[in-house]
């Protein structure tokens, strides 16, 4: 595993360096000493895993969290007790509380990379899941959906999407480059985003009206629509005068 050590305490971070050592999985690629800091080399670097402090100067641990783009395993390490709760809410897999001797933190290590080799893709789904909702009021159309890709989580732009896709309880985003799996079903998908830029058309498709090329009537009360790139679908009966009020 790949791992980033955050805290603003370089003794702290000096600690967790010396305990590392000892560590063959795990391989330390950076340090950093504030949440500003920490952000920015998340997001470029991917780490699997970071020690992330909670109490820093600025933004805090959870501030760190609600602003990257990829989200990696968590061990928290801090003096107070009283985020224990808040941090696995965020999904950490350890809550170290200083001081910590090294048998305590290689409890935490051999969690996280227990987590690690057996993550059959349904622990990364929820994270994606916690990290959507974390980023998003209730009220509010995303910004940004976050989605599994191999082994990270990654934000993907709603305006590059072009169709979604019904995959039995997940969802497959079709955008100009690349289809990404997204843990949401159709149906939240079609709640979540914007209705002036997609619509459902049929139980098993939502477009994007951007990638609209033309309608064409089926025969039969509905329709075939004919996207930018040349992927056909079904606009299903039921769904057809909507879109065609708002196409047409």
């Amino acid at each position: 595993m790949r791992a980033l050590i955050v805290d603003d305490e370089p003794p702290a971070r000096n600690l967790l360096q010396e305990y590392l050592e000892d560590v063959d999985q795990i391989e330390v690629i950076g340090e950093c000493g504030n949440g500003r800091e920490a952000i920015e080399a998340i997001n470029e670097q991917a780490p699997d895993l970071v020690f992330l402090d909670v109490q820093m100067p600025g933004l805090d641990g959870f501030d760190v969290l609600e602003q990257i783009d990829v989200l990696p395993d968590v061990i928290f390490s801090t003096a107070y007790d009283e985020y224990a709760i808040q941090a696995f809410d965020a999904g950490a897999v350890d809550y170290l509380l200083k001081p910590y001797s090294k048998g305590r933190f290689r409890k935490a290590v051999e969690r996280a990379l227990e987590r690690h080799e057996q993550d059959d893709g349904e622990y990364a789904d929820r994270l994606a899941a916690l990290l959507q909702d974390a980023r998003t009021p209730d009220d509010a159309h995303p910004e940004r959906l976050y989605v599994r890709h191999g082994e990270k989580i990654i934000p993907v732009d709603p305006e590059e999407i072009r169709w979604v896709e019904a995959a039995g309880d997940y969802s497959k985003l079709h955008t100009t480059e690349k289809t990404y799996l997204s843990s949401m079903g159709i149906g939240k998908l079609d709640e979540r985003l914007d209705p002036s830029r997609f619509a459902r058309v049929h139980r098993s498709h939502i477009i994007a009206f951007p990638a609209v090329d033309h309608l064409r009537s089926d025969g039969s009360g509905g329709y075939k629509v004919t996207l930018d790139d040349g992927t056909t679908l079904r606009v299903s009966r039921s769904y057809a005068p909507d879109v065609r009020d708002r196409i047409v």
